[in-house]
């Protein structure tokens, strides 16, 4: 936190932090939190470990609120000193400050591991952490989560604020609302938290007796959300998932069951955790198998072939599960950095597939006229030698295009059933549907793949040796020129102009702020930019350029902390006196920017 030093003068008087600390042998380094009854403060024992040690005023005065909040500290207090769970906060001890009788102000105290972070620190830094990386805290959290509705515990104030992390290991933290079943201390017009993760029925006043463990699932839906769209999923017509990270489209079902209006349809702890442990566990097998089928001596990038199997799990569920709508409203050029073509066997087939409903609509035309007695003379082939010709012509065709044998056998059954003028139209449509077929599955991105197989009605049948697209599909090459155009990015084709419209003014930024500071800015992925403060030649060009974002805003505004998030993902040194600001291309980083540099920009534009 960042408090003056009369600031954190006035909390040591008020919550009595020095000589709390002392009593337990503790020194004092800074403040971490505070709240309206309490503090959180980071100490070190007499062996230099770091803790950190919550202080709370209890109530000073009677009445059955205070003694039921004084009983809800105990309880808080006693779970975490007895349980041993490992994502479940552990206090190493807890005390009352003063034992003294007569002393009218008094405080509680634990003493707790250390977490320099909270899932919030993660949420505002998600290009810190990858999407496994969080699917992996967010299996901790439903583990703890399990843990307690185990135990008849409902914990009622699930956020990022109250998740505890060191490294990559989560604890859920802050019981001090919980119910515990049979402690009699929730009361009717309970309604004690943040309102952004209450369910629907915790938010109906006087309605906290009926609340059950599926309030802390619907809690669970939206940090699962939040984690990896940065945005608390608000309303009905909320981003999901999938718009973010598409081959994690499976997640967007399971937050919708767990954010079901209706409590009673919700799933429980334990079932989620099943689904997330099983969850995690596949889609890690198939990445990785995908990669390794993937990989060639020419692409051995782990990122590119790590881009390149999340979108293949992505195209098959879109080849088979997505309606036509739907799939119409993805952009075909969606990572058209990485370039696909199909194997022989996909090739070979999709071509037959192509030439057998050409046979059939000839043959289907031919139909509608028999039972009116009229009808057309199919190809004689051992009689009439221009037949035989038009015949050894198709025979040839498919030998060179190979396949399914039964396949090519049905197409010229069909081709001799037809008119001989008919049969010439094929032939005729045959180049033309090879050079087209080519065009749009070879050397293509997935999303042009995908969307070309669907128009053409292609399925994987019984004719192919497994129906996943990437058994069926090489990496042909990947483009570094295409890297991160709006084009490239967009997943949706309404996403267009607003990606271009969107790198257009980060791009307008970044040069006042080039020409400002002298820096060096170049785009180092499809998320990022590396803005490059050179401290030799320009000798404290960061510190003014930081000072002068800070003089933007507010003190404890929240713009404050989104300029503190932007400039806090540094790499320092990376040559020597060079400070690399790694600087995202998120929207919210934009709007950020323009908001600290919008005098510059204009002046820039009236120049």
């Amino acid at each position: 936190m960042n408090l003056t030093d009369e600031a954190i003068e006035n909390l040591k008087k008020r919550f009595s932090i020095d000589e709390i600390l002392e009593s337990n042998n503790f020194s004092f380094i800074r403040i971490l939190g505070q709240g309206g009854q309490g503090v959180v403060v980071l100490a070190t024992d007499n062996t230099g470990i770091e803790k950190a040690v919550k202080i709370m005023q209890l109530p000073t005065s009677g009445g059955r609120a205070n003694k039921i909040k004084i009983d809800r500290l105990k309880q808080d207090l006693d779970f975490c000193l007895n349980d041993n769970h490992p994502n479940i906060i552990r206090y190493d001890s807890y005390g009352e400050f003063p034992k003294d009788e007569e002393v009218k102000t008094k405080f509680f105290y634990a003493v707790m591991d250390y977490y320099p972070q909270t899932l919030r620190d993660v949420i505002n830094h998600r290009e810190n952490y990858s999407p496994l990386q969080r699917l992996d805290l967010l299996i901790q959290l439903i583990k703890a989560v399990n843990v307690a509705h185990d135990k008849r515990i409902i914990h009622r104030d699930i956020k990022p604020e109250n998740v505890l992390i060191s490294g990559y290991h989560l604890v859920l933290s802050d019981f001090g609302i919980a119910h515990f079943e049979d402690a009699g201390l929730t009361v009717a017009d309970d309604l004690l938290v943040n309102r952004n993760y209450l369910s629907p029925e915790q938010k109906i006043e006087g309605n906290a007796l009926t609340i059950t463990f599926a309030s802390d699932i619907y809690s669970l839906g939206l940090i699962i959300n939040e984690c990896f769209t940065g945005e608390n999923p608000a309303g009905s017509d909320y981003r999901h998932i999938e718009q973010y990270y598409p081959y994690l489209f499976e997640l967007d079902n399971l937050v919708d069951m767990m954010m079901s209006y209706r409590a009673d349809e919700r799933p429980t702890a334990d079932s989620v955790r099943i689904k997330l442990k099983i969850y995690n566990h596949d889609i890690r097998n198939q990445l990785d198998e995908i990669k390794d089928s993937l990989r060639t001596e020419m692409i051995d990038e782990d990122s590119i072939l790590q881009t390149a199997a999340e979108d293949l799990i992505f195209s098959d569920h879109a080849l088979k599960d997505l309606n036509d709508s739907a799939l119409q409203k993805l952009n075909p050029n969606y990572h058209c950095s990485l370039s696909y073509s199909v194997t022989k066997d996909l090739y070979s087939n999709f071509i037959q597939h192509r030439l057998l409903a050409e046979c059939e609509k000839k043959f289907t035309y031919e139909s509608h006229n028999y039972l009116d007695g009229e009808y057309y003379e199919p190809l004689n082939i051992n009689h009439k030698g221009e037949h035989k010709y038009l015949y050894d012509r198709m025979k040839e065709i498919l030998i060179n295009i190979g396949g399914n044998k039964i396949l090519s056998g049905k197409i010229l059954k069909l081709f001799v059933s037809c008119k001989d003028y008919h049969c010439e139209e094929i032939l005729r449509e045959v180049d033309q549907i090879i050079t087209d077929s080519k065009d749009n599955i070879i050397d293509v991105p997935v999303l042009w793949l995908v969307k070309y197989l669907r128009s053409n009605a292609f399925t994987f049948d019984s004719n192919f040796n497994g129906d996943k697209l990437f058994e069926h599909v090489k990496l042909v090459e990947f483009r570094e020129n295409k890297v991160g155009t709006p084009l490239e990015l967009a997943l949706f084709e309404n996403q267009l102009d607003s990606f271009k419209k969107r790198d257009e003014k980060l791009l307008t930024i970044l040069n006042t702020v080039k020409k400002q500071y002298h820096i060096e800015f170049d785009q180092i992925s499809r998320e990022n930019y590396s803005l490059k403060f050179d401290n030799v030649f320009n000798a404290g060009s960061f510190d003014k350029f930081k000072e002068y974002c800070i003089s933007k805003t507010e003190p404890g505004s929240t713009f404050e902390a989104d300029v503190h998030d932007m400039l806090s993902n540094l790499k320092q040194n990376i040559n020597e006196g060079v400070i690399e600001l790694i600087v995202s291309k998120d929207w919210d980083v934009e709007v950020t920017l323009r908001k600290i540099f919008i005098n510059l920009i204009r002046e820039g534009e009236t120049s």
